[in-house]
């Protein structure tokens, strides 16, 4: 019987990530691996609607790990874990000093607003 619940919700959760896609190929930005990088670390993976938080808060404002942790209410390890998936992926960089401020990357903050947005975020 279990094994039947593990099959509904692997289906509904397919289902759902079917209809996430199809708006994927809607959506323009400039760069097709900045899109394929969105996605991915925003949409289909762990952790993602937080990383979305943080870029959301980082398109007004470039802060520091703490500033970020306050102003989201979330642990300061989780909010420098996620930093540390889009340093690695390009998508923020941070200063070298002690409480460093951390920005989003020059040139993608208006593909990076147009993904949010699409994908029904708030600003």
């Amino acid at each position: 019987m279990s094994y039947l619940i593990e099959i509904n919700f692997y289906n509904s959760f397919n289902f759902l990530f079917e209809l996430v896609t199809k708006k994927y190929d809607e959506i323009k930005l400039r760069d097709k691996y900045l899109k394929r990088s969105l996605f991915w670390l925003l949409i289909a993976s762990r952790g993602g609607d937080t990383r979305a938080k943080i870029l959301r808060v980082l398109i007004d404002n470039p802060m520091n790990k703490n500033e970020l942790s306050k102003r989201l209410s979330l642990n300061y390890r989780t909010i420098t874990h996620h930093l540390k998936v889009l340093q690695e992926n390009k998508i923020v960089n941070e200063d070298d000093r002690y409480g460093g401020l951390v920005y989003i990357e020059d040139g993608i903050v208006e593909d990076i607003k147009k993904f949010l947005e699409y994908y029904g975020g708030e600003n």
